[in-house]
């Protein structure tokens, strides 16, 4: 009976572990805007995807304020053409994946920044 009782326990645990992994690999999905204009809101699975690109070495994209900001440090080899297009493609992303807010909270931003050698080396601001 016990054997039982231990095999179905594994077996929900199981199934509940496979549900939550599968839906975390989903698109990542907008964060709300922070109901304290005084606090940042990450949106970690946009920070991650842009962390990916190959020209990234670190990234932040969060809510502040009436902004929604970007910010990529951008590695050294990185030439401008790269970087334009990079910024131009998550500037456009973030526009699309947050146009809710655009238009439930008139007056926000989008603001994507690209830093290299300390340097900023491209900023975009998207006012609706």
């Amino acid at each position: 009976m016990k054997k039982n009782l231990v095999r179905k326990i594994t077996t929900l645990i199981s199934i509940l572990a496979i549900s939550a992994s599968l839906t975390a690999c989903g698109k990542p999905k907008p964060v709300e805007r922070p109901k304290d204009p005084k606090q940042t809101v990450e949106d970690k699975g946009m920070t991650k995807k842009i962390e990916k690109e190959k020209i990234v070495s670190g990234s932040k994209v969060y809510i502040k304020d009436n902004m929604i900001i970007a910010t990529m440090v951008i590695k050294k080899e990185a030439n401008k053409e790269e970087i334009k297009k990079v910024t131009n493609q998550y500037a456009q992303e973030l526009k699309k994946q947050y146009k809710n807010l655009q238009e439930e909270y008139k007056g926000m931003k989008i603001n994507v920044q690209a830093v290299q050698n300390g340097q900023n080396v491209a900023n975009i601001l998207i006012d609706k």
